[in-house]
């Protein structure tokens, strides 16, 4: 009974700090903030679940792939007036991105993250009707095509993917086709915020000021008028993980890199 009063407690005060969210391509979490409508866009917590060392073991529940911030009680797996109406960046197949989230200088727990894109649009298609919120079944089935969708860090050629200083080798976290933060416990211990080294503030968090945590994806040979990029980060350091999603289009032929030019409207 301690044990459990224990656990309750510290996954309630855990839950009180900040952490992060997608800012590049922006995500309907930024579009939410930017709308005044979230006042902590980096609370977009799933908690508590075992979210270390197998990065892919814990169900979505209400989370989804786009996330549910309890703090302000909005699900982002339903579109708005303010994010899901329209794509907010375009890209063609196998253009290179320039992608990045934002994490909390007061809730960085190390771990790893990855983007990835569900290439099944009519999985995808329920959670672009504004009049319509997924069950929790439809949100662990389209994070299951999501993850099947993963754009690894090794498509891009010559980005740095290096494996988890705190997984050891034999773990289900060491792999390297997921994006890694720095060490926690292990290696430099600068954690996410050592991925860019950004100053404090070099992008919005509402606790204690964000650090960029930027790479790049490669887009998948992949047609659709409206789709969903997905970011799935996976705490070391406490059963959370952390989802946030943008609405893209994919159209064209491309094969080269692009930086998104990020809508500041849902509409």
């Amino acid at each position: 009974m301690v044990s459990l009063i224990t656990f309750t407690a510290l996954s309630l005060a855990t839950s009180v700090y900040g952490h992060g969210y997608l800012v590049v391509p922006n995500s309907r979490t930024g579009l939410g903030h930017e709308a005044s409508l979230d006042t902590c866009p980096e609370c977009t917590i799933l908690e508590p679940v075992e979210a270390w060392p197998d990065v892919v073991a814990a169900p979505v529940g209400r989370s989804g792939p786009c996330g549910y911030n309890a703090r302000v009680s909005i699900d982002y797996n339903q579109p708005s007036e303010n994010w899901g109406k329209t794509p907010v960046a375009t890209y063609a197949p196998g253009d290179v991105v320039d992608v990045q989230w934002c994490v909390d200088a007061n809730g960085d727990h190390g771990g790893m993250f990855s983007y990835r894109i569900c290439q099944d649009q009519t999985i995808v298609d329920k959670f672009l009707d504004a009049a319509y919120l997924p069950t929790d079944e439809e949100k662990q089935a389209a994070e299951e095509c999501f993850q099947k969708g993963t754009l690894n860090c090794t498509d891009v050629s010559g980005q740095d993917c290096g494996y988890n200083p705190d997984c050891a080798s034999g773990e289900a976290c060491y792999r390297n086709d997921w994006f890694t933060c720095n060490g926690f416990e292990g290696g430099d211990q600068t954690k996410c915020k050592g991925v860019d080294n950004a100053e404090l503030n070099s992008c919005y968090t509402s606790i204690a000021g964000g650090y960029t945590v930027s790479k790049k994806i490669k887009i998948p040979d992949y047609s659709s008028d409206h789709t969903l990029l997905s970011l799935r980060w996976n705490s070391f350091q406490t059963g959370q993980v952390y989802l946030t999603c943008s609405d893209i289009a994919i159209s064209g032929s491309g094969n080269g890199t692009t930086t998104p030019t990020n809508s500041t409207t849902g509409a």
